[in-house]
């Protein structure tokens, strides 16, 4: 993106370095633009217009032993702050950062195959579980992330999250996390590694059960892992992974719709996709996720319940022309909410988008 603004300015760093002056600059820029979305469920079908922008506010400034602080910022469509973060940069002894929006170290391997615009469940009313590896640990979060280490040829990185009470909403400025009286501390924990064309990686998140594994109930985690294949200029990836928040209670019958908040059992899922660069403005992609619910009825005491299946194919192009792109997406799902008795969802968009 093009920088809209930059603003020279010297400031006093009383920490880390006290009493040391370092240089810094604030940056400004973002996207805006237009959609069209359809849906059709069974026989009906609702479509409508909307807008996007989002602006991004960025500080940085070096300190004299060489360390960076970066701070960031993303205002979107309604005014609100959708991202608001600061790292310390230690050069290569790797980052530190705390705040807003980061996803913490699940974020990085959230649906991480190819693709030509967005992730499957988006425009899903459902909240899928390839979305969901680390969502305990969202907020209230401290990440270090590690440099790039030679390894063979290829390069390892990896990644490194707690949180002191597990959730997803962060804490402000000398805030404490609200206490859960169901969760206690979360660990994550990823890795990646890149060969030649391949990179593959890992992920995992454990979270202390307040409650300890009574009724049911025990400590909730995330993991998931992935490889991807790029040649010449076609990419394939495959992930799969689970989720068990350690839910205690009633299981939900495969007729009923269910959210991973707060259904009992665990979700599985699979993911495999291509995607094709056309010529540099214009690429294609196809992806196939597969998402299982197993109520666990036979952990839980109750009557085996059989498991729900919910499958998407999404087809995506997206052309860009200098600050210009136009992309869209059609993503066809059966059994959404993991309900066998919903009716499928067919979500088509188009959105036209123009960087600064």
């Amino acid at each position: 993106m093009n920088t809209l603004k930059k603003i020279g300015l010297t400031a006093l760093g009383t920490s880390l370095v006290a009493g040391s002056a370092y240089a810094g600059e604030i940056t400004a820029s973002g996207d805006a633009g237009y959609t069209y979305s359809s849906e059709e469920v069974g026989v009906r079908t609702d479509d409508g217009y909307g807008y996007n922008h989002d602006i991004t506010f960025s500080g940085s400034g070096e300190l004299d032993n060489g360390f960076t602080v970066t701070t960031t910022m993303i205002l979107i469509e309604d005014s609100g702050i959708s991202s608001s973060n600061v790292t310390l940069g230690m050069g290569g002894l790797g980052s530190i950062a705390i705040g807003n929006g980061l996803a913490n170290v699940g974020g990085a391997f959230d649906d991480v195959t190819p693709r030509a615009y967005e992730e499957n469940h988006d425009g899903m009313k459902t909240v899928t579980a390839i979305d969901s590896m680390g969502a305990l640990s969202d907020g209230n979060s401290v990440m270090y992330s590690s440099p790039s280490f030679d390894l063979g040829g290829g390069s390892v990185s990896f990644m490194l999250g707690y949180a002191p009470e597990a959730g997803d909403t962060a804490t402000g400025e000398g805030g404490v996390a609200a206490q859960s009286n169901v969760y206690g501390s979360t660990k994550t924990a990823g890795v990646n590694i890149s060969f030649a064309g391949l990179s593959a990686g890992a992920f995992g998140e454990e979270v202390e059960r307040d409650q300890g594994d009574s009724a049911g109930g025990h400590n909730p985690m995330s993991a998931t892992w992935f490889a991807n294949y790029s040649f010449g200029p076609v990419s394939i990836g495959y992930q799969t992974g689970g989720l068990d928040h350690g839910k205690k209670g009633a299981v939900t019958a495969a007729t009923s719709a269910k959210t991973i908040a707060a259904a009992t059992g665990d979700f599985e899922f699979e993911k495999m996709s291509v995607a094709f660069n056309v010529n540099e403005n214009l690429s294609l992609s196809w992806g196939e996720l597969e998402e299982t619910y197993d109520a666990q009825s036979n952990v839980q005491g109750g009557t085996e319940i059989a498991d729900v299946e919910m499958s998407s194919t999404s087809i995506q192009f997206a052309y860009t022309m200098g600050s210009m792109s136009f992309k869209g997406y059609q993503t066809d799902t059966d059994n959404p909410g993991w309900d066998s008795n919903a009716k499928s969802d067919e979500v088509t968009e188009f959105a036209v988008n123009f960087a600064f």
